[in-house]
């Protein structure tokens, strides 16, 4: 199979899930509803930013793209087209999503005893660092990650705890909600380094040993016949890391925007009650 050939299999409209096109569908519909006309129906709600309204979309079409489209056939065939699919699922898709959701869609979940106790302990910026790394490291063990794939329930499982723990990773650095939003950007800043250095020595394993580490991918794909097992694997692991850096360099970049910004009020605030202090005209305005 030609590389034309491989991407032509994303021209078949048979290759897209469209029934989960349609839910996607309904849930773009709703979203652009409840940030839109029935905002009012949350206590609190507020005009939603376009931009806001782009983060959500963006992600959700990711989230089918990863899902829907035909790499999630690919997914099964070639280990690097799994790897790239969890890179969207878990790095990419997550921070989309959340910047997309306006705070008064969130408050009323917090306002629940026990999702609040839940999210209060797993979105701990030093919890969520072992906790979403271990995830994806203990995954990717090659026995438990072939008795994964090799069982539809674990399947699904893994997933949900893997969107759960991308959620939690996240949450501390995006800060959805202004008044939870407590982490400084220094330590936001520290949190995505040290996820880009806890998960750097699984992709290390993955691209660099010289055997096929799963059995699940041991054997060359007779659907896309493009490389051999263990140049898929290789290609996998550095998928997943360009991926990862990818996305952990552009979170870090616009952290360091939101931190000028924030120090830069802070500096016109000192500079304003400076100058009254030194006019008392000023004052009384």
């Amino acid at each position: 199979m030609s590389v034309q050939e491989f991407f032509q299999l994303f021209l078949f409209a048979a290759n897209w899930d469209f029934k989960l096109n349609l839910l996607f569908l309904l849930g773009a519909v709703l979203y652009l509803l409840f940030t839109g006309p029935w905002k009012r129906l949350f206590p609190g709600s507020e005009p939603v930013p376009g931009l806001t309204k782009v983060y959500f979309l963006l992600g959700w079409i990711i989230y089918y793209f990863a899902m829907g489209s035909p790499l999630n056939l690919l997914a099964h065939e070639l280990f690097s087209m799994h790897m790239l699919q969890m890179s969207l699922l878990y790095f990419a898709m997550p921070p989309l999503l959340i910047l997309g959701l306006p705070a008064y869609m969130l408050r009323p979940l917090l306002k629940v005893h026990w999702l609040r106790v839940i999210g209060k302990f797993f979105t701990r910026p030093l919890i969520t660092l072992f906790f979403f790394n271990g995830l994806i490291s203990f995954y990717h063990v090659p026995v438990i990650f072939d008795s994964i794939m090799g069982s539809y329930l674990l399947h699904i499982v893994s997933h949900a705890l893997l969107l759960f723990a991308a959620a939690c990773m996240w949450w501390p650095v995006v800060g959805p909600v202004p008044e939870l939003d407590r982490v400084k950007p220094l330590h936001k800043l520290a949190l995505i380094f040290g996820n880009g250095v806890l998960l750097t020595p699984a992709c290390a394993i993955i691209t660099f040993t010289d055997i096929v580490l799963f059995d699940t991918y041991a054997k060359m794909s007779t659907l896309v016949p493009v490389m051999s097992p263990i140049h898929d694997q290789q290609l996998g692991g550095v998928i997943m890391k360009i991926m990862q850096e990818i996305v952990y360099i552009t979170a870090i970049g616009c952290v360091f925007l939101q931190w000028i910004r924030i120090q830069r009020a802070r500096d016109e605030a000192e500079m304003l009650e400076w100058e009254k202090s030194q006019n008392p005209t000023l004052q009384n305005n």
